[in-house]
């Protein structure tokens, strides 16, 4: 028998099969002072038995089937009654430290269970803070981009503005410059004409009414016209020989189209069929101006009002080209409202559609206003 592989794994049946001297060692190996050489087989084992009943490995009801020898007095009896009273007295003491022991980890666990209840609610608590930060952090970087885009939108229309008022001071300066400039030579030309004794009613001069003629300009033809035309009124130039005094500065598709005039149909020598014919070149006619209207569309990056003043200038060519009086106004700004609504998104049409009737730089405004709130690129 190995003594011990029974001391870590006691049985009954390898108590009972075990000799003296085995039991011996096992007593030994159990540490027990009481077990003696002396000391019978059954004794031994009898307090081997009592030991493993005390540790709660073999019941109570085990020393029953040990005989012992009949005592000499009731002894042996108190002392198994004393044996009985321990081991109930250790079985409640294990059953009440075991229930201690329960209770201890059910507290342990609640108050596991109410630390991370706790630690929930401060990490929620954390977490609803920092969302309201950042909430309140994307309000006031809106706030900001808001403010700064209508500081910009501000700032272009005061720039537009300045340029615009730019613009029309440089041209009045420059209307004023040609105007002094035309009076200069208009003098000079009275002086020399009574210095010569001539007078108005003489033989015309083309060579010599040729420092009047303004120079061509191939970017602005309409414009170039309008300014020959009223030179000659007030030159009281005849008309005969105003094709005679333009062609002498044409340049250009200007020239190549005079050139191209027939001579045998006397083409050349009309100033209206040269006039049309010109700016048939450049693709100045009436239907041009008004395909160059409609096709007109707002640029991705270009402002609203910007767009409506284009639309403006090419509708105003439009209608002089047609010979439109001053009572097409009205027309004007419902033509230009209607095409305007049609260059737009379909928020912003629906947004300008709520909008009483007014004109296109209120209804350009109002785009603007519109696609900045709603943070809308300009499209």
């Amino acid at each position: 028998m190995d003594v011990d592989e029974f001391i870590e794994n006691p049985t009954l049946e390898a108590l009972e099969a075990a000799t003296k001297s085995e039991l011996i060692n096992i007593a030994k190996g159990l540490s027990l002072a009481e077990v003696r050489l002396s000391m019978k087989k059954r004794e031994v084992r009898r307090a081997i038995t009592q030991y493993y009943i005390v540790k709660d490995v073999f019941s109570a009801e085990v020393l029953e089937n040990i005989p012992e020898k009949v005592p000499a007095s009731g002894t042996a009896q108190l002392e198994l009654e004393k044996l009985r009273l321990e081991h109930e007295i250790k079985l409640k003491q294990l059953e009440a430290a075991e229930k201690e022991k329960e209770r201890a980890e059910k507290e342990k666990e609640r108050a596991e269970r109410e630390k991370e209840r706790a630690d929930k609610q401060r990490e929620h608590a954390l977490q609803l803070k920092e969302l309201e930060v950042k909430r309140e952090q994307e309000r006031a970087e809106k706030q900001r981009e808001h403010e700064v885009q209508l500081k910009q939108l501000e700032a272009a229309e005061k720039e537009r503005e300045r340029a615009e008022k730019e613009k029309e001071r440089a041209e009045k300066e420059r209307e004023a410059e040609k105007q002094r400039q035309h009076d200069l030579d208009m003098e000079k030309l009275r002086q020399e004409r009574r210095a010569q004794g001539s007078d108005r009613e003489e033989r015309f001069n083309v060579s010599r009414e040729l420092r009047l003629v303004p120079p061509f300009e191939e970017t602005d033809v309409d414009s170039y016209f309008l300014l020959f035309e009223k030179v000659a009124v007030n030159q009281k130039w005849p008309k005969e020989q105003w094709v005679a005094l333009l062609q002498s500065v044409l340049k250009g598709k200007a020239q190549r189209a005079y050139a191209a005039l027939s001579m045998e149909e006397e083409e050349a020598e009309n100033y209206d069929k040269v006039k049309e014919a010109i700016l048939r070149t450049y693709e100045l006619v009436p239907e041009a101006y008004r395909q160059k209207f409609r096709n007109l569309k707002k640029g991705w990056n270009q402002m609203n009002t910007e767009f409506a003043y284009e639309k403006g200038v090419l509708l105003d060519r439009w209608c002089t080209a047609e010979t439109v009086e001053e009572d097409f106004w009205r027309l004007r700004e419902l033509i230009l409202i209607e095409e305007f609504k049609g260059c737009v998104s379909e928020d912003i049409r629906m947004y300008l559609n709520e909008k009483p009737n007014k004109s296109i730089s209120e209804f350009a405004r109002f785009a603007d206003e519109y696609a900045l709130t709603h943070k809308t690129k300009f499209s």
